[in-house]
């Protein structure tokens, strides 16, 4: 069994019981982790492997949601320790996973699943019979279920009316649903119910406002409370600790993590003392948890107070990272000594500047160089080990990771303003970057290519067509190829995603998908591109990739065509091994030898077969 890039999920009410996903021979399967033996029981052998599982907060079984590569599925519920299992709940249609969440003693379970263009909210007791609480068209996610099992939170839209949606579990007895709204300056994401307050449900929130991301609670007497003093520049995740108002914070800026701790206030210093001493109160006490420079992947909270992490840095694969809060000790690894020539960049804009990792063989440039080009467009690169970086500079390629206009981790006005340019920006953004590391002999002028998968293979396309001059190569795994018609055929939850980047739906702004289309571009496509789909990938429907193959053959432009299984990620490593190797085999072909000796990998430190060393989680 290998190490897991997962955090474990804890029992709550059962400390020495967790659940994993983790990989078991090469596939992501759901494991049973009794802590106080330290013994690991494979709860799942599913042939395309299981990405979700939970477990009940008793501790008396695992679910996980048995997906097929189209993503739709149901959940499924085994004890514990093992046996017969079955339905985790009976009567819930087959659909898309959009949430699990138990109340304080997991007699009663809430799933949300997406079945055809609507989302739908059940409730029952585990293994029982489930009751439809509600129905909404688009996307919901359940974020979760109060303590006393009374009120379901869910999130759409961050910007829209539906933003944080908090559903009576029983409408008869507790009223109609209540919506908190956000707006144009205005998103909200709900998190969780704090475990604590049963008599009064509290739910814990991040508010995106004046380019600041601050924490919020909610409670039916109080409505929506910002705490200013928890207010960061960048993205947060965060989620309650262990005392009543205590909360974990884990800020995201510049492609690096830290973690703090903070006291909210309670609610009776809220309501007291004038308005000077309330701002000040509002002020909680925070402290950061040491933890070593890099990138914290995952993190969950035992019921002892430890974190249990998965932690890397651009030299170290993922490992386990233990941090005990309470005692300041931490299980840190050694001190990062490089193994490679690495560098952070920053190439100033007239609208900011963008931030790049480059990765570079040893020895002297300018080397052929890929963008490894990331998705979202909601995520960044960060300063995290990927093995993708490691092949691709042992056979002798410089790589550049862009954070890009969209990127998160720099600030919200990074994050959106960029007047609904979807792709022009971004592709000006990795050109710019391009110019520079051309200039100061990273880069060589007829060798940059682009390498991305998912929305990076998207723009990977669109620069290849928008910007001949100056890609010789694309590479685009599972790649948007034609806008429009993705935004017809793919699921309901990117339809929000590409309605909050476009500023609404393709009939409503036709210029704006047309502006950001790859086909129409295709006709100016002058280099080798590969593509890379899937015919059961819903997210990047493959009709849409045929299509852009089509054209390329139309014009009799140089390209190749590879299907893959297992959707639009797959869950077997060894899948994505394999279109690495086939990547790195067709950008040869593309860039033939002779290449100075520096740049073919012949290095110490670069393994004889350049994908070992995992994959990226």
């Amino acid at each position: 069994m290998t190490q897991s890039f997962q955090s474990p999920g804890f029992a709550a009410l059962a400390g020495d019981r967790a659940v994993e996903t983790r990989l078991v021979e090469e596939r992501w399967q759901a494991v049973a982790w009794d802590l106080g033996t330290d013994q690991r029981r494979v709860v799942t052998d599913r042939p395309e492997g299981v990405h979700l599982s939970e477990i009940e907060p008793d501790g008396g079984a695992i679910w996980w949601f048995d997906a097929d590569g189209a993503g739709e599925g149901r959940w499924w519920r085994e004890p514990f320790e093992g046996g017969a299992g079955g339905a985790a709940l009976h009567g819930v249609p087959r659909g898309r996973a959009y949430g699990v969440a138990f109340d304080r003693t997991g007699a009663l379970a809430a799933v949300a699943v997406g079945v055809d263009d609507a989302s739908h909210c059940y409730v029952g007791p585990p293994a029982g019979g489930a009751r439809l609480v509600g129905s909404a068209p688009g996307y919901l996610s359940l974020a979760d279920l109060s303590p006393d099992g009374r009120l379901l939170a869910l999130g759409g839209r961050p910007d829209g009316d539906d933003a944080v949606v908090l559903w009576p579990t029983d409408a008869r007895t507790d009223g109609p649903p209540v919506q908190l709204a956000g707006g144009q300056r205005l998103r909200l994401w709900p998190i969780e119910f704090n475990p604590l307050a049963v008599r009064e449900p509290e739910l814990l929130l991040v508010v995106e406002e004046d380019e600041r991301y601050t924490l919020a609670t909610w409670r039916a007497d109080t409505g929506l409370r910002r705490h200013p003093g928890l207010s960061f520049d960048s993205e947060i995740s965060t989620g309650w600790y262990r005392g009543p108002r205590e909360v974990l914070i884990q800020h995201e800026r510049a492609g690096r993590s830290r973690l703090l701790l903070a006291d909210l206030l309670t609610d009776e210093s809220d309501q007291q003392g004038p308005a000077e001493q309330k701002s000040a109160q509002q002020v909680p006490p925070t402290r950061e948890i040491p933890t070593p420079g890099g990138t914290i992947h995952d993190l969950s909270c035992a019921p002892d107070g430890t974190l249990h992490c998965v932690w890397s840095r651009e030299s170290t694969p993922p490992r386990p990272l233990l941090l005990r809060p309470d005692t300041a000790a931490a299980d840190h690894p050694e001190p990062d000594r490089g193994d490679t020539s690495r560098s952070r960049r920053w190439t100033a804009r007239p609208y900011g500047r963008i931030h790049s990792f480059v990765s570079t063989p040893a020895g002297d440039g300018p080397w052929p160089t890929l963008f490894l080009v990331h998705g979202g467009p909601a995520t960044h690169d960060r300063d995290s080990f990927d093995p993708r970086v490691n092949a691709l500079v042992g056979h002798g390629y410089a790589v550049v990771r862009t954070n890009y206009r969209g990127s998160t981790g720099y600030g919200a006005g990074w994050q959106h303003e960029y007047g609904h340019r979807v792709g022009l920006a971004q592709i000006e953004d990795l050109a710019a970057v391009r110019a520079e590391l051309v200039a100061d002999g990273t880069a060589l002028a007829e060798r940059t290519g682009l390498c991305g998968f998912s929305w990076g293979g998207y723009l990977t396309l669109l620069a290849m067509g928008a910007q001949p001059e100056l890609w010789s190569l694309g590479m685009a795994a599972q790649p948007i190829a034609d806008y429009p018609a993705a935004y017809r055929t793919t699921t309901p939850a990117l339809r929000e995603v590409d309605r909050q980047l476009f500023g609404g739906a393709p009939e409503e702004v036709p210029e704006r998908y047309r502006a950001a289309d790859p086909r129409s571009y295709v006709h100016q496509v002058r280099s080798p591109v590969l593509l890379v789909a899937s015919r059961t990938d819903e997210r990047c429907p493959p009709d849409q990739v045929a299509r852009y193959a089509a054209d390329l053959r139309r014009l009799a432009l140089p390209h190749e065509l590879l299907w893959v299984d297992g959707g639009h990620y797959s869950r077997r490593t060894a899948d994505h091994r394999s279109v690495l190797a086939a990547m790195v085999r067709f950008a040869g072909r593309a860039w033939p030898a002779p290449l100075p000796r520096s740049t073919r990998g012949d290095r110490p430190g670069v393994p004889a077969d350049p994908l070992e060393g995992g994959e990226h989680p």
